[in-house]
């Protein structure tokens, strides 16, 4: 049992090295949602420089998670999530993979999540009588379901998936009542 002090060593950088990926990916979890509650108060130029500081923290956490990549991809949908929804905020239109700079589980899952901005962007739209935003917002959530329907993977490989497809079917649904009753007072 010479190699235990060897073993040992290795081991204890490797849980720093974890406790790090945690810490950051803590951090980048909340800036992100702070970059989300910046969009939906229309503070974009705000946003913006939120979203810049999450791409410098992303950039150390790829740096720093290789084998931990599963404790860093909530961290990183979480990003693409705030990422798509201030894209589509400003551009009306939804982020590609490339533009999100993740893998692509934690893309597909972030774009799931953002269904659900978009469901409360177009319900507070419909609250100020603004029914072409909320069109627009219930064209994106559709088709980030419609495109995202037939994906079937394990969830070792794209954890959540099925749920995260289910709920954006049910906050569409609910949309689409949101809209129809606006539509038929």
């Amino acid at each position: 049992m010479q190699d235990v002090e060897k073993i040992e060593k290795r081991l204890e950088e490797l849980q720093k090295r974890k406790d790090k990926v945690d810490e950051l990916s803590r951090e980048i979890i909340r800036n992100a949602g702070k970059a989300v509650v910046l969009v939906h108060a229309g503070r974009l130029d705000l946003a913006k420089k939120q979203l810049a500081k999450l791409r410098q923290m992303l950039a150390k956490l790829k740096k720093i998670d290789k084998g931990f990549e599963y404790y860093s991809q909530q961290a990183k949908q979480e990003y693409a999530e705030a990422l798509a929804f201030y894209v589509f905020a400003k551009e009306k239109r939804l982020a590609s993979l490339a533009e999100s700079g993740v893998d692509e589980a934690s893309y597909l899952l972030g774009m799931l999540d953002l269904v659900g901005e978009l469901k409360r962007h177009a319900v507070d739209a419909l609250r100020k009588k603004d029914a072409g935003t909320a069109e627009l917002c219930y064209k994106a959530m559709s088709d980030i379901y419609d495109s995202t329907l037939h994906l079937k993977f394990a969830s070792a490989i794209v954890p959540e998936l099925r749920r995260k497809q289910d709920t954006a079917r049910i906050q569409l649904e609910s949309v689409a009542n949101e809209l129809l009753a606006a539509n038929n007072p």
